[in-house]
C-alpha cells in the first residue's frame, strides 16, 4: 500500500470543501501565482490571475458536488504530489442539466516561502478505470 502524506492530503481536502462552499478567495489561495490548471473538456489556464478568474466564473455559475479518493501521496522536500480518481457534479443555477465529470487528477504541490504546501499543477482526465456511477451520481 502506498503511503498517504497527510499535509498534501489535507491540501486538497481543503480545496474540495471551498470549492463546494462558494469560497473563491479561499480556492485561489491554494494555487501558486504560477500555477497551471488543465481540466476535462478546456483549454489549459496559465497562471494565477487567469485561474482566479475561471474559478469565480465557475463558482457563480454551478453548485457544486465532488468526491474524490486519494490512490498515491507523497512528497521529496519542498515538492509533492496527490494522484486519485474524481467524481464532480456541476448542476448549472439556471436550472439546466447537470454535468458529472470523473476520471482521474494528479496535483503537484509546492511547499512556498510561508509554509503553506500550495497547487502548482492541477490537470484531471477522463479514465477507463474510473467507474462513471460511483460514488455520489446517484448509484
Amino acid at each position: 500500500m502506498t503511503k498517504l502524506d497527510s499535509e498534501l492530503i489535507t491540501v486538497i481536502e481543503d480545496w474540495v470543501e471551498a470549492y463546494e462552499g462558494d469560497d473563491p478567495e479561499r480556492v485561489i489561495d491554494l494555487y501558486t501565482a504560477d500555477a497551471v490548471v488543465a481540466v476535462q473538456g478546456r483549454a489549459t489556464v496559465n497562471g494565477g490571475a487567469a485561474i482566479a478568474e475561471l474559478l469565480r466564473a465557475s463558482l457563480v455559475k454551478y453548485d457544486r458536488r465532488v468526491t474524490v479518493r486519494f490512490d498515491r501521496a507523497e512528497r521529496e522536500a519542498n515538492w509533492g504530489y496527490v494522484y486519485g480518481r474524481s467524481w464532480i457534479t456541476l448542476t448549472p443555477r439556471d436550472g439546466s442539466v447537470a454535468t458529472n465529470l470523473f476520471g482521474r487528477f494528479i496535483v503537484v504541490l509546492r511547499h512556498c516561502e510561508d509554509g503553506k504546501w500550495r497547487i502548482f499543477m492541477d490537470f484531471d482526465q477522463p479514465s477507463a478505470d474510473v467507474e462513471p456511477t460511483k460514488p455520489h451520481f446517484g448509484s
